[in-house]
């Protein structure tokens, strides 16, 4: 019986290694692609080679974490980000439909009408927000599926994800101003790719799912537990009330699924 082969765009970001892992335990084969790093190095906009290699490889489902993230470089470059969150996104989802599954961003919401469950409408405040909306409906409309997620973190590339980002400057000893005024619902790494690699293989299961933290806190609130937990340097955080027209304040998810661990497990984890 041949494999179920996953081809995982991005699959050298933060979230990355953690999807693999979750796909191996489950029997599945990954394929990472990835304009650096991966398997196999490709610019996925470019639609000659992006078509050579799906034949190629042939896989079973596409789990697409592929994205330009970073706020301000999304506002120096829409087309860029558009290019890979949004036309990348549905020309994926035009190939292959619900062995899709598109994987969006809490920063969909404009942080108004906390929680945020499935149903609720996007809007976005950012060029990345905007851009990810702009690719859920084209996902949407060629049958592929959604999952959005809240901040990450966890012990992965260092530097990356909210927990590594801390290290990393505390490491430093550099200040972190943290904002008291922005809320989300924080969730290990580990714990959302065991849930993607779940779903992936749902065809016909949901066609959006959020996938909430277990707590909604502030990014204050976040610093500090954690540093409490790993004995780090908690003198070094500050706290700095949030101002930027393009951060949501709050945009905790809700949604039927359920985080399998609380959320001072997943910390000592991270």
């Amino acid at each position: 019986m041949p494999a179920f082969r996953v081809l995982v765009t991005g699959g050298n970001g933060f979230l990355g290694p953690f999807v693999v892992a979750a796909l191996q335990r489950r029997g599945a084969e990954a394929v990472t692609v990835a304009r650096s790093g991966g398997d196999v190095r490709i610019d996925l906009t470019q639609a000659g080679p992006r078509r050579e290699l799906l034949a190629a490889i042939a896989p079973s489902a596409v789990l697409h974490l592929a994205a330009r993230s970073r706020l301000a470089e999304c506002e120096q470059d829409p087309a860029a980000a558009r290019a890979v969150n949004a036309r990348l996104s549905g020309e994926l989802a035009a190939e292959f439909g619900n062995r899709l599954l598109y994987v969006s961003t809490d920063l969909v919401f404009d942080g108004r009408a906390a929680p945020y469950g499935e149903h609720a409408a996007p809007g976005p405040l950012s060029v990345y927000g905007s851009s990810k909306a702009e690719g859920e409906e084209l996902v949407r409309a060629h049958g592929g599926r959604i999952v959005r997620l809240p901040l990450l973190f966890g012990a992965g590339k260092a530097g990356l994800g909210a927990s590594g980002m801390l290290r990393a400057r505390l490491a430093a000893q550099q200040p972190v101003p943290l904002f008291p005024n922005e809320y989300r619902t924080p969730l290990h790494a580990a714990d959302a790719a065991t849930a993607l690699a779940q779903l992936l293989p749902l065809f016909d299961g949901p066609r959006l799912v959020h996938l909430p933290g277990p707590e909604r806190v502030s990014r204050w609130e976040f610093g500090l537990r954690f540093c409490r937990l790993h004995g780090l340097p908690a003198a070094l955080l500050q706290p700095v009330e949030c101002s930027d027209p393009m951060r949501p304040r709050d945009v905790s998810l809700a949604g039927s699924w359920q985080a399998p661990r609380d959320l001072e497990a997943m910390l000592r984890d991270a």
